[in-house]
């Protein structure tokens, strides 16, 4: 409304106000009432148009059917990716994959087989993106960093840690926010924390001596969680949160970041759900969902243990000499980079990565181990030779020369696949896939479990055999090439080193100090069967259970 004027009689109970807008001109005839006479600035009533809500719905009902067939014709035959195979209903709408991954509970990972089944190793699994069956592809889609890779922002909003390392979806920004992490996950650099690490899994055999001498029953992956929780909280902030001391190995935080997971493909679907939880009050949230004010609360204590460094930093105050914050805090990132929120989701990010994959390998490693007579014979005599009271900052380069040790180590990371479901890469370059052109800009992803479950690569897949690593290694077959359990290229996992010095250290004392018998626990509760972004088994599984008897500490050779 650029100016008004209003006309009238000269007592003003009638007049007119013309209303000049960019294209019309209005002119409306009002009449005062008698009260308005008395102010000295008057009140005008103001008439409006109002549109029929009918037509608005009536629009709306047309408009919708147009919108939707027009959307579903381009994308079946206008698309870039129209000419990619799959199921035509996958290519016109994401619901399909809503289907299979919230509805099915996470089993949209097996369906995307069943397409490369039946239309080839290339398929359309969504309107924009393409999944590749071909472990011989797998390095041009998880490329090294000569090449850039993005990673597709729809898909790791899930994760809630938009500017975490992890999650960081740009090539050039991940490589900046990366190279300050490397510093404290190289392999020196968990070396140097061997104490630290050895500390932890002593606590752990503690515990299970206690557990032995009661003849309790225990839950097995809520310990491996705790131990492999403590490790990377006090690594990350200086400071852990002793799950290892709790009576139940803070059985809750495992539970917490569980249902964090589990909720991942709906809130890729509907990413403003997060948004809408966290704005609710704590007190609205219990009622709605307990398991998600439970998440809220953890989430509260990262934000307590970075606010503290942040503040310390600021304060010029000393920090812990080898955390990983201290050493982003001192580090030579930009000072963006180092803002409260950001530190933030890289603490959640360690925490949630650093926890749960580690402690499920943990897990599948003695679920097999202890069952199989003949591979728990072989690794202990692989150990015999353990040096007793060996300096704490020096075992581990021991283990790693055990090769039946290495060979069940990664024979049970293969197990657990690491992220089991699909990471998509974006690459900026169109790429060739046989006949088929997959434009620039184009989600593209394989899944690391049919990797892992490849026949040609893996002969009897579903076997746990160590012996296939060594065997591999005699016959001069790089089988290591196909291991992904930490993915490849220039996005693998920045904690492999760390978690890979948990399960050698982990594995070589519990093999020597306990004999384990599970309870209660199947094959069901062990084999992935959803996609949960990690493997999970099946829905209602309790977990996984055992009794736990000490060897006699003469044959105990590393008894403390």
């Amino acid at each position: 409304m650029s100016a008004g004027r209003f006309t009238g009689g000269g007592d003003l109970k009638t007049g007119e106000a013309v209303i000049h807008t960019r294209k019309h001109v209005v002119t409306v005839e009002y009449t005062l009432p008698q009260q308005h006479l008395r102010s000295k600035t008057p009140k005008i009533p103001c008439q409006t148009m109002a549109i029929p809500i009918s037509g608005v719905l009536l629009f709306l009902l047309l408009a919708t059917p147009v919108y939707i067939l027009s959307l579903v014709v381009y994308r079946l035959y206008l698309h870039p990716l129209a000419k990619i195979p799959g199921p035509k209903l996958a290519a016109a709408t994401s619901w399909y994959e809503f289907y299979y991954d919230v509805v099915g509970r996470g089993v949209f990972c097996w369906e995307i087989k069943r397409m490369h089944d039946e239309y080839g190793p290339i398929v359309r699994i969504n309107p924009n993106e393409v999944h590749i069956l071909d472990t011989g592809f797998y390095d041009e889609i998880y490329a090294p960093a000569s090449k850039k890779r993005d990673k597709y922002a729809d898909y790791v909003v899930f994760l809630g840690v938009p500017t975490g390392a992890f999650a960081t979806c740009p090539h050039d920004h991940h490589r900046l926010r990366r190279k300050a992490l490397n510093v404290s996950f190289s392999k020196k650099a968990i070396y140097e924390i061997e104490p630290l690490i050895q500390a932890k899994v002593d606590l752990l055999c503690g515990r299970f001596r206690d557990v032995a001498r009661g003849d309790r029953v225990v839950r097995l992956d809520a310990a491996f969680f705790a131990l492999a929780n403590d490790i990377i909280t006090e690594y990350s902030f200086g400071e852990g949160y002793d799950c290892l001391g709790k009576d139940d190995f803070q059985e809750s935080f495992k539970g917490v970041l569980l249902t964090a997971v589990e909720a991942g493909a709906f809130i890729r679907q509907f990413p403003w759900v997060v948004g809408v939880v966290k704005a609710l009050p704590l007190l609205v949230l219990r009622r709605i969902s307990a398991a998600f004010a439970s998440l809220l609360q953890w989430e509260a204590i990262v934000n307590k243990r970075v606010e503290t460094l942040v503040a310390a930093a600021r304060a010029g105050k000393p920090l812990a000499d080898r955390s990983v914050f201290s050493t982003l805090l001192r580090g030579d990132l930009p000072p963006e980079e180092k803002s409260f929120q950001r530190l933030i989701d890289e603490g959640k990010s360690l925490m949630g990565a650093g926890s749960e994959t580690t402690s499920w390998t943990l897990t599948l490693l003695m679920w097999y181990v202890a069952r199989d007579a003949r591979i728990l014979s072989r690794l202990r005599e692989d150990l015999r030779d353990m040096p007793d009271g060996v300096a704490a900052s020096s075992l581990l380069k021991w283990l790693e020369q055990r090769r039946y040790l290495s060979a069940v180590v990664t024979e049970a990371l293969r197990f657990d696949h690491g992220a089991i479901g699909r990471l998509p890469r974006i690459a900026n370059e169109p790429l060739r896939y046989k006949d088929h052109v997959i434009p620039a800009g184009t989600p593209l992803s394989s899944t690391n479990y049919w990797v892992h479950m490849d026949e040609t690569i893996f002969p009897d897949p579903a076997t746990f055999s160590p012996e296939r690593w060594l065997e591999a290694e005699r016959e001069g077959f790089p089988l290591q090439k196909y291991m992904v359990s930490f993915s490849k290229g220039s996005r693998q996992c920045v904690g492999q080193n760390l978690a890979t010095a948990e399960l050698y250290l982990t594995a070589a004392a519990l093999v020597t100090r306990f004999d384990f018998e599970f309870v209660g626990t199947t094959e069901q509760d062990i084999l992935p069967a959803r996609d949960c972004f990690i493997p999970r088994p099946v829905v209602g599984s309790p977990g996984v259970y055992v009794k736990i008897r000490g060897l006699d500490t003469e044959n105990n050779m590393a008894s403390n």
